[in-house]
């Protein structure tokens, strides 16, 4: 079994990282997954930090890029100018080390290059997500995996966000007064840019048309009075899906996009740095095809994923787990990621029962979020369920 805990960049420092490092060992741990290329938030740390309460900088980087970039190009965090903290941890050897990199999930760079974003079927932009269908956005991402893991002798790139955003992903102040439900989100999070358009077009889909049913529908609804129940919306949109043959088709279009994309970092990075996917930003596996992701087809072209299996009991993150090995055909490449604090795990008997059940799965690698987050008591149950 492996083990490792994901974590910042700015809770790190020369002055501490030798004390952190051993407390990360101390812990039954092996590995750390750090935050390369990450987004904004508002964090509260319980554990002894350098941060009680931290703001990180939006969209940027903790690595120093090298290469030569196309049309959009990673801003650097100001804490490269006092120190790389990747550097510090791999030159340290005391650890293995992961980088976490958050792809197309990116506020900063949506501002800086609105072209590149996601734009939904009523041509509204959505700043904090990146299309991959966007041949800028493609080269960036390949880019920029491409550079973190030729500079620094890092043990596995994890990419978070490599396709499309859920609609409700969690930006600043998401606001709206009736209440949201699957089938409406659903809509509301296909892309329908230039490049999506033309590129489903070319393979024989009327995107245009669709395009259109998505805003009659949209309006419809918004503009009744009567909101339906998520149970009844998710109804609603796994029969549309059935029936409209154009929606099935972009939804797989869509697939293909960040398969392709996935491919193509694969290729260009040495065989000896694992690459897996973080399979999804919501609560369940089944419905991350609104992601563009194809379990199967991204498991297939890296070395595997690396899956959230954020549920409130052991037996829910056993059956979720059991889910995505049915898609991926096993459970030999497949690693897990466990939130052993809230709002998952309220009790030390739980965290402890569902790193058994995972691990009963098959799966030989569990990732845990978040270390600068979880409060001290429970770490000690992480060391529990580890140990014990």
């Amino acid at each position: 079994m492996s083990y490792s805990i994901y974590a910042y960049p700015w809770n790190l420092s020369a002055s501490n990282y030798r004390q952190q490092t051993e407390r990360i060992l101390s812990l039954g741990l092996q590995g750390i997954s750090l935050a390369a290329s990450y987004h904004a938030g508002k964090f509260i740390h319980p554990p002894a930090s350098r941060h009680r309460v931290y703001f990180p900088e939006d969209g940027v980087v903790y690595f120093k890029p090298r290469s030569n970039y196309g049309a959009i190009r990673p801003v650097t965090s100001k804490l490269l100018e006092q120190e790389d903290v990747f550097k510090l941890l791999t030159k340290a050897d005391d650890l293995r080390v992961n980088a976490w990199m958050v792809l197309l999930h990116n506020t900063r760079l949506g501002m800086l290059y609105p072209h590149a974003t996601v734009r939904n079927a009523f041509g509204n932009r959505y700043v904090y997500s990146l299309c991959p269908a966007n041949p800028d956005v493609r080269q960036y991402a390949v880019t920029l995996c491409n550079d973190l893991a030729g500079s620094y002798p890092v043990a596995a790139l994890l990419l978070e966000t490599p396709g499309y955003l859920a609609y409700g992903h969690g930006f600043h102040h998401e606001f709206s007064q009736f209440p949201p439900n699957s089938w409406l989100e659903a809509w509301l999070g296909l892309c329908f840019c230039d490049h999506c358009v033309n590129g489903a077009s070319n393979v024989g889909i009327d995107s245009l048309s669709l395009q259109k049913r998505v805003m009659t529908a949209v309006d419809g609804y918004l503009n009744g009075s009567d909101f339906s129940s998520d149970q009844t919306a998710q109804s609603w949109l796994e029969y549309e899906v059935c029936q409209d043959p154009d929606l099935q088709a972009f939804l797989q279009w869509r697939r293909h996009v960040v398969t392709s994309l996935v491919k193509e970092i694969r290729a260009g990075i040495h065989p000896e740095v694992t690459i897996r996917i973080i399979s999804t930003t919501q609560a369940s596996h089944a419905t991350c095809e609104l992601e563009g992701h194809d379990l199967a087809a991204l498991h297939r072209v890296t070395d595997g994923l690396e899956a959230p299996l954020y549920q409130s009991s052991a037996a829910a993150a056993k059956a979720e787990g059991k889910y995505i090995i049915r898609q991926v055909g096993g459970a030999e490449r497949l690693a897990a990621i466990l939130r052993p604090g809230w709002p998952d795990m309220h009790r030390r008997e739980q965290v402890v029962d569902t790193v058994a059940s995972v691990r009963a799965l098959g799966i030989q690698d569990i990732g845990f979020y978040h270390y600068d987050m979880l409060p001290p008591v429970n770490l000690r149950w992480l060391k529990h369920a580890i140990t014990d």
